[in-house]
């Protein structure tokens, strides 16, 4: 990895937030530079969640991203699809179990079986309507044995595999992941689309317990997502309707409980 483009630290209050202060000393720092860190004191989930993460037990880590060409916002979730599969295929490369059991739930959480293995928190610059870049927050469960927070589904490789696991030859395998579904979102977005369809969780064509915000719930299967990030559901009377994020959630259940994620 270039130590030009590498930047690692034992202590932060985000990596995404070293990441702008790297950007801010330089403002033409490359695509793909990478920030890490041992320990963040301020790390954050999606919409002000925060994550736990033991120190030195996780990779902690974002990413800047320079679109090659013009990307229109609306299409910011080809982004978030790049990502997420990023994350899946470097955990596939070093768990040695089936792939099927490792999918993308969407938007771009990666789980094994119904436990969430990592977090992404993406964080875009526009130019106009187009991405100036992406920062993006990557939280990847590796060697942590127990976590204590109230969070209800987490799972590290290490609870998997029993195994300890290199956390920076993740960081070097993620990287060099991220830099070509990159590359392929530039050149054929239609494929990776197909990719995320097929490593999302739940696509099986069965229909599946969600909850709507107001805490009804419903059963509906997954038919697709749109380029703007929406997802398609189909009830058993085959009515579609399109969701944002946070419009809908996924009912998952746990040996104790009933999981809305």
């Amino acid at each position: 990895m270039n130590s030009s483009t590498f930047r690692h630290l034992q202590d932060v209050d985000s990596t995404n937030s070293e990441m702008k202060r790297w950007m801010g000393v330089c403002p033409d720092l490359q695509s793909f530079s990478f920030v890490s860190a041992d320990f963040q004191s301020s790390g954050r989930g999606q919409v002000g969640n925060t994550w736990e993460s033991e120190r030195n037990a996780n990779l902690l880590a974002s990413i800047l991203y320079r679109p090659k060409y013009e990307m229109h916002v609306r299409h910011q979730f080809n982004i978030s699809m790049a990502a997420a599969l990023a994350v899946k295929s470097t955990v596939e490369h070093y768990l040695n179990i089936s792939p099927e059991r490792i999918k993308v739930k969407w938007p771009n959480d990666v789980y094994v079986d119904n436990r969430k293995i990592c977090g992404i928190l993406i964080e875009n610059s526009l130019a106009g309507a187009n991405i100036a870049y992406s920062i993006i927050g990557i939280g990847l469960n590796i060697n942590q044995e127990k976590f204590v927070s109230n969070a209800p589904n987490p799972v590290s490789m290490f609870q998997i595999s029993n195994e300890k696991i290199n956390i920076n030859e993740v960081s070097i395998f993620l990287q060099r992941s991220f830099c070509q579904l990159a590359s392929e979102i530039e050149q054929d977005i239609n494929q990776v689309h197909s990719k995320y369809i097929k490593a999302l969780f739940r696509a099986d064509g069965e229909l599946h317990e969600w909850a709507l915000p107001d805490g009804s719930h419903f059963e509906a299967k997954i038919l697709d997502t749109l380029s703007t990030g929406h997802l398609i559901l189909e009830d058993s009377l085959k009515n579609q309707k399109q969701f944002a994020f946070k419009e809908v959630s996924h009912v998952i259940a746990l040996s104790d409980s009933n999981l809305l994620t």
